[in-house]
């Protein structure tokens, strides 16, 4: 992992996933959806080889795992896999920056499947209320672009 402070790594993040989000869009005008899914997965794809060892050792850790832990350990695949593609199909619809103002609201949902989920609550009284607002912003910016 990076060992810069959490919030330099978040930061880096939004910077690099505001660029990302208009590579997205232009390369929908010209790819189909399947066509750009497969061309963000090729990073990572190449990357496989230079992390065998660790990757090995994953499998193993899956082996031994039991069934309801192996698909909890399998989910984030599928769940990165459906959000993309949602994500992918908002941005071909709209645009990059309507779609990430209504996605930017991703926080509240996970506050509310870390509860689910595995009973952890990370919510302050100003991170609830910082979450309000970025939903009464989805609501307004829903609303006034259909």
């Amino acid at each position: 992992m990076l060992s810069a402070p959490w919030y330099v790594s978040a930061t880096l993040a939004a910077v690099i996933w505001g660029i990302h989000y208009p590579l997205i869009g232009h390369a929908l005008k010209k790819l189909s959806l399947p066509g750009v899914l497969l061309v963000t997965t090729l990073p990572v794809l190449i990357l496989i080889p230079f992390f065998a060892r660790t990757l090995g050792a994953d499998v193993r850790v899956l082996q031994a795992s039991t069934w309801p832990e192996r698909l909890l350990l399998l989910a984030p695949a599928l769940s990165s896999l459906a959000g993309t593609v949602l994500l992918f199909s908002a941005i071909s619809s709209k645009n990059a920056t309507l779609a990430s103002l209504i996605e930017i609201s991703y926080p509240a949902f996970v506050a509310v499947f870390a509860w689910l989920l595995f009973r952890e609550l990370h919510l302050t009284t100003t991170a609830l209320i910082g979450g309000l607002l970025v939903m009464g912003g989805v609501a307004l910016i829903a609303g006034s672009n259909p």
